[in-house]
């Protein structure tokens, strides 16, 4: 999977089999998933073909699933639990008719589900959403065009159920519990933004969220060299499975997971720009450019 902002579109690319309450919605097979702000005062007659314009802008074909919100892009927060990564954008005052609202919710994981977990997924994100605004003094469960969609890769079925006490639904849960809260702080203004924000459930020693940036990151440089680009800290070809650049080793839960610690190629300068340039592009076309630098 890999995710990306054009103007105040995120887009994620891949090979998916997602469910969407969204325009369009429904459950197939989509290469593009996006989160779209639109004004206000947006009054499309025909939402469906406004996504499609806006996959066409990309170059993409109609195989998207798309959402629409007036809150802005720059709120967006993005949250990795292992395998999971929940992308929200947040907004309630639409509940008043005067204002922009809707709360967007996009799940990933690269593990692959059955349909009913698909589904299931939804449910338990709603639920986390519901749970999250109690948390914090609304008397109301959502929006009036609050929206999930929920997708994965991956061949052989690993998750049968994504309820709350499953390690799939529990991990959105949590992802949701943090996440929503930091987005919707950054919609009211409580909490000052620049930009998208990322966020990361570490395990080692106390586990906690995160919040990454580049500047002062504790871990730098992570892959021994001053002066790497950090713009694909986590990697979006995690995991490529290619021995080439990684490799299988024993995890702290004693399953085997992917190690790419001796790994630099999505820090390097030229590598970096390539990937910023054209999303899309695979990870043989980066090792080939790798090999001819100078083209």
């Amino acid at each position: 999977m890999r995710y990306f902002l054009r103007g105040e579109t995120l887009f994620l690319r891949g090979t998916f089999h997602a469910a969407s309450t969204g325009i369009g919605g429904g459950i197939r097979d989509v290469s593009t998933i996006c989160n779209s702000t639109v004004n206000k005062d947006f009054n499309d007659e025909d939402p469906l073909a406004y996504i499609h314009g806006i996959a066409r802008s990309q170059g993409y074909g109609e195989d998207i699933f798309g959402l629409l919100t007036a809150v802005g892009m720059r709120t967006l927060c993005a949250l990795t639990y292992d395998y999971v990564t929940v992308f929200i954008t947040a907004g309630v005052t639409n509940r008043n008719p005067q204002g922009p609202g809707t709360i967007n919710i996009i799940v990933y994981t690269r593990e692959a589900c059955t349909e009913g977990a698909l589904l299931e997924l939804i449910i338990t994100a709603t639920e986390a959403k519901a749970d999250a605004l109690r948390r914090m003094g609304y008397d109301f469960t959502g929006t009036t065009t609050d929206a999930v969609i929920a997708c994965h890769e991956g061949g052989e079925v690993l998750h049968q159920y994504a309820g709350t006490l499953t390690d799939l639904g529990a991990k959105v849960y949590e992802s949701i519990l943090h996440g929503l809260p930091e987005a919707l702080g950054r919609f009211e203004g409580e909490i000052p933004c620049r930009g998208p924000a990322f966020f990361i459930l570490s395990t080692i020693g106390t586990k906690r969220w995160f919040e990454w940036e580049p500047e002062g990151c504790p871990y730098y440089p992570c892959h021994g060299y001053p002066g790497q680009r950090c713009d694909f800290c986590y990697c979006p070809f995690y995991p490529c499975k290619d021995e080439t650049l990684g490799k299988w080793t024993q995890g702290s839960s004693g399953k085997k997971v992917w190690s790419c610690e001796d790994c630099t190629l999505p820090h390097e300068e030229a590598i970096v720009e390539k990937m910023l340039d054209n999303p899309d592009i695979t990870l043989d076309e980066l090792k080939e450019l790798r090999r001819k630098p100078s083209e």
